[in-house]
């Protein structure tokens, strides 16, 4: 409850002009119950973040269950990244708060600690797994790169979208969506593709390959984040 409240304020007030009063006064709850659980705005924040995380990776997880090759992962996570451009309220906080975040240093900081432990170490390896290896080039950019700068470049597109829809309008904005993806996630090439969708069948239909879903632990005070890629 108190972080659907917070929800509302932030995407109604934007991040700088939240109040915690005032998600305490939505969620039925005093300000000082807020501060028992949550340090600073800051904090509730993170914890929304990290909630969002594990529910798009939950998501991503379902929509992977049945995909049988690196082309049926790449399509589900196409699919997965329209639906996400169509978030205008998080796409646009989370711009918002990257640029609060960008003023203030320890801010910045905290969140790129956040966005560490959201990407693992093996997370290229995962990913190429996952969608097929990037053609060689010059131009080639590492998987985890092209997957991680999708959503900043959809919050580019959610702003650039409400402030003239006359001229980007859903529709053309959802072009672009799929341009951007398809650029970014391009597909393997195809001696690329048999390997790769061979040696995954081997293991059986991509089971695993993205792990067990974390949980979260720990109170927010802390300001814990455990997830992955997706």
């Amino acid at each position: 409850m108190l972080l659907r409240a917070a929800e509302e304020v932030f995407v109604r007030e934007g991040y700088a002009g939240e109040e915690l009063g005032e998600i305490a006064s939505i969620a039925g709850r005093t300000k000082g119950a807020i501060y028992a659980q949550f340090e600073s705005k800051e904090d509730v924040f993170m914890a929304l973040v990290e909630e969002h995380a594990l529910r798009y990776r939950s998501e991503m997880e379902k929509a992977l269950a049945n995909s049988k090759s690196v082309e049926q992962n790449r399509d589900a996570f196409k699919r997965f990244c329209m639906r996400l451009s169509g978030d205008d309220a998080w796409n646009l906080l989370m711009l918002e708060f990257k640029l609060f975040a960008i003023r203030n240093p320890e801010a910045k900081k905290r969140f790129q600690k956040f966005i560490a432990k959201m990407i693992p170490p093996d997370a290229e390896k995962r990913l190429t797994g996952l969608l097929g290896a990037e053609r060689k080039g010059k131009q080639v950019l590492k998987r985890s790169l092209s997957v991680q700068v999708i959503q900043p470049l959809l919050s580019a597109l959610t702003l650039e979208s409400l402030f003239d829809p006359d001229v980007l309008n859903e529709d053309a904005r959802k072009k672009l969506t799929g341009r951007l993806f398809d650029a970014l996630v391009e597909a393997p090439d195809q001696k690329e593709y048999l390997e790769v969708s061979g040696h995954q069948r081997h293991r059986g239909a991509f089971k695993g390959t993205l792990g067990r879903m974390p949980t979260r632990q720990g109170d927010a005070k802390r300001g814990s984040a455990s997830s992955n890629v997706f």
